[in-house]
């Protein structure tokens, strides 16, 4: 009943959505970058939600967020896949975690680099305060440092870069909420 009440590209994306919901399991079978999927699929919400707000899906803001959120979904999922790679070699699951290997770092840093810009253009587009800005700088360098600490041979060190990321989150929500408004 809600979604009827939306604009035709609101349910345009909604619909969407559930393509992404129903391909992914399979995703981590067909290709080494089931992450990207995961991020399309988690991060489709910054557009739905803003066209539901304004009934548009292609302005800067919600495009930048969610290019932002699949960033920041390719760096935690990699770094979580890294705990099972040994059991995914034997069982034939792929990932990123796989296919970037000792180049996980550097290639997961660009993603943090993304991350933070796509933050920086949002905000400038959505007219964020100051504190937004601190606050999703803070959240890009925590995400840098953790890829930095991270020690992707330890699932333990992984779990824990993984469960970090809730903070992140946490951070860039009170930076948007305040940032409306300082």
């Amino acid at each position: 009943a809600v979604v009827s009440t939306q604009s035709t590209g609101t349910i345009a994306v909604g619909i969407a959505s559930l393509g992404l919901v129903a391909v992914y399991p399979k995703m981590k079978l067909l290709t080494d970058y089931p992450q990207v999927v995961l991020g399309f699929t988690f991060n489709m919400g910054a557009i739905m939600g803003y066209s539901a707000y304004t009934g548009n899906i292609l302005a800067v803001t919600p495009l930048a967020l969610y290019t932002a959120g699949i960033c920041w979904t390719m760096v935690y999922d990699t770094v979580y896949a890294h705990q099972d790679k040994l059991d995914d070699i034997k069982v034939g699951v792929r990932s990123t975690a796989l296919r970037f290997g000792d180049q996980t770092k550097p290639i997961l840093s660009r993603f943090v680099n993304g991350f933070g810009w796509s933050l920086f253009i949002a905000g400038v587009a959505a007219g964020m305060g100051p504190t937004y800005y601190l606050a999703t700088f803070v959240s890009s360098c925590m995400l840098m440092r953790g890829l930095q600490l991270v020690d992707l041979d330890r699932p333990h060190s992984c779990w824990e870069f993984f469960v970090m990321n809730k903070n992140i989150g946490l951070l860039i929500w009170l930076g948007a909420i305040i940032g409306n408004f300082l």
